[in-house]
C-alpha cells in the first residue's frame, strides 16, 4: 500500500516564527563576528604580533558577511507577516461574518432583500447578479484586553447596472446608520465601481464584535459597567418636563448617578467560552426635583433590562443581570438633600478566551 506524502509546508504562523528565529540567528552571528574582530584589535592594541593582516581581513569580512545575511533575514519578516495576516483573513473572517449578520438583520436597509450573501476567502474572479460577496484581505487585529476588533473588510455587491447607483447608496447609508452611528465602530470607507458592481472598502476601528475574545488576564474592574447600567437608568427617565432652567417643556434625563464602583468576583471557563461573574454599585436621585425611591427603583429595573447584550471593554458580552440590593438613601445636590437609591447589580458577561 503506497504511504501518503506528509504535507511539510510550514503554516503562515510557522513560517513568521521561523522568519523570527532566523533574524535571532543572525543578529547573534553578527555579534560574535564583531566581537571576534574587536578582540583581534584589543590584542594588536597589547603588542601582540601573532595576529596577521590575513585575520584581520577575515574578520572584517565575516563583519560584512554577517550584516548582509542578517539584513536579508529581516527583510523577509514584512513578506512573512503579510502572508499571516492574508492567511488570517482567509481562514477567520470575523469582521466579514460580523456585518453579514448586519446586512441580514437589516436587509431592507442595504436594498438588498432577495440578494444572497456570502463570505469568501478572497474576491471571486467572476460575479452573477444579483450577489452579495464578504471578504477580507488580512486578519483583524484583535485587543485581547478589550476584546474590541479592528480592520478591513470589502462588500463586493453584482446587481443590474440600472439598480446600481440606488443599491451603493442604500449599502454605504445602511452601513453607517447601523455599524457607525450606532457606536459599534469607527469608520472610514472607499468606493470601486464597475458596470455592473461596485465593492465597498470598509475600514472598522474598535469593532465592538458580537462575541468578542478577551484574554483571561483582563484587568476591567466593572467601574465602567457601572456608567453603562446606571446610563440606561438614566435614559429610562427621560420624559417631557418642565425644564426649571427654561421654564420650558423638554425631553430630558430626570436622574443622574454617582459613587460607581464595580469588581469581578468570579471567572471560570467552559472550553474557549468564559464568564464573568460583576458586580457594579451606583446611586441615583433627581435632577432638580425629588423623585420618590420607588419611581427611581423602576429606571434601575428598567436598566437592567435594557443591559442585557450589552458589551463592556474587558469583560464581554452581558449574559444576565439581576439587582441584589437597593437602599433608600439622601444625597446632598444643588443645596439640596433629595431622595436617592443606591443600588448593587449582579450580572453575568460571556466572551471568547484569548488563547
Amino acid at each position: 500500500m503506497a504511504t501518503a506524502k506528509k504535507n511539510t509546508t510550514p503554516t503562515p504562523a510557522d513560517a513568521l516564527a521561523e522568519a523570527h528565529a532566523l533574524v535571532a540567528q543572525r543578529e547573534a552571528e553578527h555579534e560574535q563576528a564583531e566581537n571576534s574582530a574587536a578582540e583581534l584589535f584589543a590584542r594588536l592594541d597589547g603588542g601582540d604580533a601573532s595576529v596577521t593582516g590575513l585575520d584581520i581581513a577575515t574578520a572584517e569580512a565575516e563583519i560584512k558577511r554577517t550584516e548582509h545575511l542578517l539584513r536579508v533575514a529581516r527583510g523577509r519578516v514584512p513578506a512573512a507577516e503579510r502572508a499571516l495576516k492574508l492567511y488570517e483573513g482567509q481562514t477567520n473572517p470575523v469582521l466579514a461574518e460580523y456585518l453579514r449578520g448586519i446586512i441580514e438583520e437589516n436587509r431592507f436597509n442595504f436594498g438588498l432583500f432577495g440578494v444572497p450573501i456570502e463570505v469568501v476567502p478572497q474576491r471571486p474572479e467572476k460575479v452573477t447578479a444579483p450577489a452579495a460577496y464578504l471578504y477580507q484581505t488580512e486578519g483583524a487585529d484583535m485587543d485581547y484586553e478589550t476584546g474590541r476588533q479592528t480592520g478591513s473588510v470589502c462588500l463586493l455587491v453584482a446587481v443590474p447596472s440600472e439598480g446600481l447607483d440606488t443599491i451603493r447608496e442604500a449599502c454605504t447609508t445602511g452601513i453607517y446608520k447601523l455599524v457607525h452611528f450606532a457606536g459599534h465602530a469607527e469608520l472610514r470607507d472607499s468606493l470601486a465601481m464597475g458596470s455592473d458592481h461596485f465593492v465597498l472598502s470598509l475600514f472598522m476601528k474598535d469593532l465592538k464584535p458580537t462575541m468578542p475574545v478577551i484574554s483571561e488576564r483582563s484587568t476591567a474592574s466593572g467601574y465602567a459597567l457601572a456608567g453603562q447600567v446606571a446610563s440606561l437608568a438614566a435614559i429610562r427617565s427621560k420624559r417631557y418636563v418642565i425644564n426649571p432652567r427654561t421654564d420650558q417643556w423638554a425631553n430630558i434625563y430626570t436622574i443622574r448617578s454617582h459613587a460607581h464602583a464595580g469588581a469581578v468576583l468570579s471567572l471560570t471557563r467552559d472550553g474557549d467560552m468564559v464568564r464573568r461573574k460583576v458586580q457594579v454599585s451606583f446611586t441615583v436621585h433627581g435632577i432638580d426635583r425629588n423623585i420618590d425611591p420607588s419611581d427611581l427603583g423602576r429606571f434601575v429595573d428598567g436598566a437592567v433590562e435594557d443591559i442585557s447584550g450589552v458589551f463592556s471593554d474587558g469583560l464581554g458580552r452581558v449574559e444576565s443581570a439581576k439587582v441584589t440590593d437597593r437602599e433608600s438613601t439622601k444625597v446632598g445636590t444643588d443645596g439640596h438633600m433629595r431622595p436617592a437609591l443606591a443600588v448593587t447589580v449582579e450580572l453575568v458577561l460571556i466572551s471568547k478566551a484569548a488563547g
